[in-house]
């Protein structure tokens, strides 16, 4: 592909789209700030409670835990750092905000430094980059809506942080002209990657073994590039030992995970069929209409590499694997920056009419759909609140700051009763290891469900506490653990994070079965008791054999040690 093609912009509107470019970054940097500045509420989606997650963690590092090394994450460390570090600055925001953006302070700073390297060639194609980055960034949506309700989704954060990071990368390697500004944003990116999710990582690999075989970045970058990533690693490594954990924890996830690579990836592709699809034929349109033409003194291997179509079929195909490995995202966004450059190149030939518009019919196809479903993602959910009402709550805090539907309060106060009364019927179901509904952790009830019974069993404990109750560690038999950040104790060493019994959990060790034990209180919610509250409790059970069970509301039982329960009466 010929540099020059990207390089030339019209004189006339340059300093005007220029300055777009500007104006569109500092109104999206104003936006994210003011956003967590102000206490905002969502509207309640479905899996609200990943966000919990994050609740969970800066809890976890307030109290001198480190990720990898004093519990097991589900993801790369960073994601708790970066969410820990931004709710500290807006300590009003929105948590499930807090969280999504909290990406920003890395893509925000980097995708400006590619932005004014391409804006100075042309304006237009970095007006063109800029866009879609700052939607994706702003609003905090997958792409696909999996549930019938509108509503905002607090589960998929750090999947869309990877898809954020791929779209800066994949920007880079294409656009970028600066090698010594290439080689910081490539080693940079690569290392945030790695320290948010490692299958975003492999697949920015391919994507920069396109790029060196295309001759985007030269064999000395890229040598710079892998120094500076491992000597980065290495240092953390030595200040801290979290590289090799969060490695160790990588390897026991796949042992957890054993299911077919290739099952998954069909998994992958037909989530995003509509974009394969069309991105095929686009594909195969540029092999037909575009030659690999070298530049001066280039090899024909090399203008191959670099052709449209190979860029095209590496980002998709690094894509669908990264994909295959999630549950909601902002599935294949590294598309973009192909699809831009790829029209660049066909609409700088001569003639063709027809088969230009065939591919920008083709491009829109491929990238469009995805934007316009989560803008109407996100318009169908802010605008349904109107309509809601704000979470009615005493102990909750930023958690609490959400709206929610009336008649879905209703239905959470009417199967509360109902868990309450069938107890048994509830937990013979959980026995059967099934839920009482297949989406039930969707379900807008549910997650209503959960915050008002946490808030509940957050003012019991506090009044048992002021009338002399002594804790200071506490869990949950159950996926989130808010509680330690919601009543200000310390949540058990060594205990998963996002404790998933079936994806996320490895067997205990010595040092996990430690920690239960030690803990003093640690919770069963019985509204209603699920499968994953059974599989937890039976994986700890060899370390609550010593513990006694109580009841401390109607919603939630409790194992105490025997310490605690003699305070309680019991």
């Amino acid at each position: 592909m010929s540099a020059t093609t990207l390089d030339q912009s019209a004189p006339l509107p340059r300093l005007g789209l220029a300055s777009l470019v500007w104006l569109l970054m500092a109104a999206l940097t104003a936006l994210i700030i003011a956003g967590l500045a102000l206490p905002l509420r969502a509207p309640l989606g479905s899996m609200y409670w990943d966000s919990f997650l994050y609740l969970d963690a800066a809890n976890r590092l307030g109290t001198g835990q480190m990720p990898n090394v004093d519990f097991f994450t589900p993801v790369g460390p960073l994601e708790y750092y970066l969410s820990t570090w931004t709710m500290a600055l807006f300590p009003d925001a929105q948590p499930m905000y807090a969280a999504n953006w909290s990406i920003a302070i890395i893509t925000v700073p980097l995708m400006a430094l590619v932005l004014w390297d391409v804006a100075r060639r042309n304006a237009l194609v970095a007006l063109a980059l800029a866009i879609p980055f700052a939607l994706f960034t702003l609003l905090p949506f997958n792409t696909t809506e999996y549930y019938n309700f509108p509503g905002s989704d607090g589960f998929g954060i750090y999947n869309r942080h990877a898809s954020q990071l791929l779209y800066v990368l994949t920007t880079a390697l294409i656009f970028v002209r600066s090698r010594a500004l290439l080689v910081f944003l490539v080693s940079t990116l690569m290392l945030v990657l790695f320290l948010v999710k490692v299958t975003g990582f492999a697949a920015a690999g391919l994507i920069c073994l396109v790029a060196l075989a295309a001759g985007r970045i030269h064999l000395v970058g890229a040598i710079a590039s892998a120094v500076i990533f491992a000597a980065a690693l290495a240092g953390v490594e030595l200040a801290t030992g979290l590289v090799s954990a969060y490695v160790g924890d990588v390897v026991a996830l796949l042992q957890i995970n054993d299911a077919s690579l290739a099952s998954r990836l069909v998994q992958g592709a037909s989530r995003v069929g509509g974009t394969v699809i069309f991105a095929g034929l686009l594909g195969a349109l540029l092999v037909l209409v575009l030659p690999a033409r070298p530049n001066e003194g280039q090899p024909l291997w090399r203008a191959v590499c670099d052709h449209p179509a190979i860029w095209l079929g590496a980002a998709l195909v690094g894509g669908i694997f990264f994909e295959s490995q999630n549950t909601g995202s902002q599935e294949l966004i590294a598309l973009w920056p192909v699809i831009i450059v790829a029209l660049a190149r066909m609409f700088a030939q001569e003639g063709g009419n027809g088969v230009k518009a065939a591919a920008a019919l083709l491009a829109a196809c491929t990238v469009l759909p995805p934007a316009v479903q989560t803008i109407q993602h996100a318009a169908r959910a802010n605008i349904g609140m109107l309509r809601q009402a704000p979470l009615q709550h005493e102990n909750l805090g930023a958690m609490g700051q959400v709206t929610i539907r009336p008649r879905k309060l209703e239905r959470h106060e009417r199967m509360r009763a109902h868990y309450i009364k069938h107890a048994e019927a509830t937990r013979a179901i959980a026995m059967r290891r099934e839920l009482p509904a297949f989406v039930l952790y969707s379900e807008h009830d549910f997650q209503i469900g959960l915050m008002k019974n946490a808030d509940e069993l957050v003012g019991e404990l506090k009044r048992l506490e002021a009338g002399g109750l002594d804790y200071r560690t506490i869990m949950t038999l159950d996926f989130a653990n808010p509680f330690p950040w919601l009543l200000d104790k310390s949540g058990p060493r060594h205990i998963a994070i996002g404790a998933d019994p079936y994806r996320a959990v490895p067997t205990p060790d010595a040092d996990v079965y430690q920690a239960v034990a030690d803990t003093d209180i640690v919770l069963e919610p019985q509204c209603p008791y699920r499968d994953n509250s059974r599989e937890l409790y039976a994986i700890y059970a060899p370390a609550l054999a010593g513990h006694v069970k109580v009841r401390l509301t109607d919603c939630y039982a409790a194992y105490v040690r025997p310490q605690i329960a003699a305070q309680l009466g019991g």
